[in-house]
């Protein structure tokens, strides 16, 4: 068995490689995005060639501050970037271009897959949205085992659904999502339960989100079931851009907590916008990472103190995709990250 790729094994600048060389070696050098799963995981990598990372920086570096005057001018450039590209890669995920990832979450209702396009913009402190995180795709994964948590949900039958859903019985429940980022929740939800689902966020995330929904509205039967909108959790006299906002019967959120401030403002949210009633439900899926374990301690004490209670609760493992090195330089482990689901009703039934 051979080791791995080092940077002595990759053809040396002062031996004025082709273009062709260099692109080509410049592809195998990159870090794609890869799956969460953890069996698609073992075979992404059994895919890759294994790279030792030790002097690939600066080998990369050595690309994009050479002339390559031994290059034609119209490879130059090609070449120049796609070292950029890869020194971004190596960079952390702030400093990653934007990418497009596919998502392939269950559908037992037809016994089949939903494959979800998401593009994600670079990320910035500022916009988090721009990223799908795990606690998205854990609870996109788990939304098909919670239809019997769901009692407001008024699904079409098994043959119906397999009926290649042209004549689906209408529903008049609503699922509104806060904080959606990328949508791949929200986008789930609209194409395995048929219902119309709202997604939210704030003003600079709803455009990419918006692109999102529109990518993958092939696999919605009824386009129109699913919209989007700018929510602001921070002011309660804000309005969903569409007007005054109908109040749903399930809400569902993912990791949407990174501020001290945000469990008070989902709570109050939550309760603004639910229904009233004994078949209203929120879903929600938080990461218990360190940094943010009182954070989630707060929403469940806001939560219950504006009238909610938990019904139904669990935690989830999965992997993030923040690469973590495992001290030999040539090996990457993903972070594994332990989430909390719950299922929230009113404490006292009431209807309006």
């Amino acid at each position: 068995m051979s080791g791995p790729t080092t940077v002595l094994d990759l053809p040396q600048l002062f031996t004025h490689p082709s273009a062709t060389v260099l692109i080509n070696t410049l592809e195998l050098l990159a870090i794609k995005p890869t799956s969460w799963d953890p069996k698609n995981r073992l075979n992404d990598r059994a895919a890759e060639a294994v790279i030792d990372e030790a002097g690939i920086p600066k080998y990369l570096t050595g690309i994009v501050a050479s002339q390559l005057s031994w290059i034609d001018d119209g490879r130059r450039e090609e070449i120049w970037e796609a070292a950029s590209r890869r020194l971004s890669e190596r960079s952390g995920r702030t400093a990653i271009p934007s990418v497009s990832r596919t998502f392939v979450i269950p559908d037992p209702f037809t016994n089949s897959t939903l494959s979800i396009i998401l593009h994600e913009p670079s990320l910035t402190s500022d916009n988090l949205g721009h990223k799908t995180w795990v606690a998205s795709y854990l609870l996109a994964k788990r939304l098909h085992l919670l239809r019997q948590d769901l009692p407001s949900l008024q699904l079409a039958t098994e043959a119906d659904m397999l009926d290649t859903r042209l004549h689906l019985p209408k529903c008049s429940t609503r699922i509104l999502e806060l904080g959606a980022g990328t949508g791949l929740v929200g986008i789930v939800a609209a194409a395995l339960f048929h219902v119309p689902v709202h997604l939210t966020d704030l003003p600079a995330i709803v455009p990419n989100l918006q692109a999102n929904v529109f990518r993958n509205s092939q696999i919605i039967a009824n386009a129109e079931n699913i919209t989007t909108g700018v929510l602001d959790w921070s002011d309660s006299s804000s309005k969903d851009e569409q007007g005054s906002l109908p109040k749903a019967d399930i809400i569902i959120s993912a990791d949407p907590l990174y501020s001290p401030l945000h469990p008070i403002w989902l709570a109050n949210s939550i309760s603004r916008y639910l229904n009233k009633g004994k078949t209203a439900r929120v879903v929600v899926e938080l990461p218990l990472r360190e940094a943010y374990v009182p954070e989630v301690e707060e929403f469940k004490k806001k939560m219950k103190g504006n009238g909610l209670k938990l019904v139904g609760e669990g935690n989830d493992v999965g992997y993030d995709d923040w690469e973590a090195s495992s001290g030999s330089g040539s090996e990457y482990e993903k972070l594994k990250v332990v989430c909390w689901w719950g299922i929230w009703g009113w404490a006292e039934d009431s209807e309006e």
